[in-house]
């Protein structure tokens, strides 16, 4: 029997597109769009980006009613919002749930089959069930400063959105060209929590952990090595492989960055080295 899902997105421009989770139609062979008048569209994939786990989507389908983008940077601590989407698929139309900021800037690790890492995420006690995901987050005035993706399944009254001011931008550029192309430094990275820097003695408490290193690659040509913790690109903190793999959207292929790394039995001062970004091989 063929397999089904379900997720929320919510309309961005009169012309038909979508925002959404990328987790909710990236092994989608078909797409349908539900409206909450009752429409029916099929859609399309104008463009995808894992790393942040967002989509857009076009529907064949003019006068939908957009809704306003608001800016997550404003956001204080324990102010009300508003989760909306179609949560565990229940019939009747969707789920409105409400909650509080209870952090931002939070950051998850080992999401997903691909174990990723998403930071810049509000977090709420809003409910966010399966469903909900692509849906909007709304503050009080009915902006979204967030794209509802996770709940925490362990813990109850904890779940994320991805925040609005950084989500704007992967959008712009999804619409644009389909894709994010971001600069590529051929390491795969590791995000350093508490427990991980304990258990194995590391000079610092975040950061990225260089666990595997592409050979030949712009990393393995400028002299990064295995287990090398970088701190920074150029001015930008890089606490964890969300925010690297936002301040490498920053740079394209060809552009030249400055590394800060810790090398471990050291003297735990951090080096610096320039490195000239290449291209994905996917890309």
């Amino acid at each position: 029997m063929p397999a089904g899902g379900v997720g929320t997105g919510f309309v961005i421009d009169a012309e038909g597109l979508i925002v959404t989770n990328n987790h909710v139609v990236a092994h989608a062979q078909q797409i349908v769009v539900t409206t909450d008048a009752g429409a029916l569209y099929d859609a399309t994939v104008v463009g995808r980006d894992p790393q942040t786990d967002l989509a857009v989507l076009r529907v064949d389908a003019t006068g939908l009613p957009p809704i306003v983008l608001g800016r997550s940077a404003d956001l204080q601590i324990g102010e009300s919002v508003v989760a909306i989407g179609h949560a565990l698929d229940l019939p009747g139309g969707p789920t409105v749930t409400v909650g509080v900021v209870s952090a931002v800037d939070r950051a998850i690790t080992n999401v997903g089959s691909q174990r990723l890492t998403l930071s810049d995420l509000i977090q709420t006690d809003a409910s966010i069930n399966p469903g909900n995901s692509g849906g909007p987050l709304l503050n009080l005035y009915g902006k979204v400063i967030g794209v509802n993706s996770a709940g925490a399944g362990s813990a109850s009254g904890i779940g994320f959105a991805i925040a609005m001011d950084g989500a704007r931008l992967v959008i712009d550029e999804l619409i644009e060209s389909g894709q994010v192309v971001r600069g590529f430094l051929g390491i795969g990275p590791a995000t350093i929590t508490r427990s991980l820097a304990r258990h194995f003695d590391l000079p610092v408490s975040e950061g990225i952990i260089v666990v595997q290193l592409t050979a030949g690659s712009p990393a393995d040509q400028a002299g990064l090595r295995m287990r090398d913790i970088l701190v920074a690109i150029n001015d930008d903190a890089v606490p964890d492989a969300g925010a690297l793999s936002r301040v490498l959207a920053q740079y394209g292929p060809g552009d030249e960055v400055v590394v800060r790394y810790i090398r471990p039995g050291g003297d735990d001062q951090p080096q610096e080295t320039r490195i000239r970004l290449g291209r994905r091989p996917d890309q």
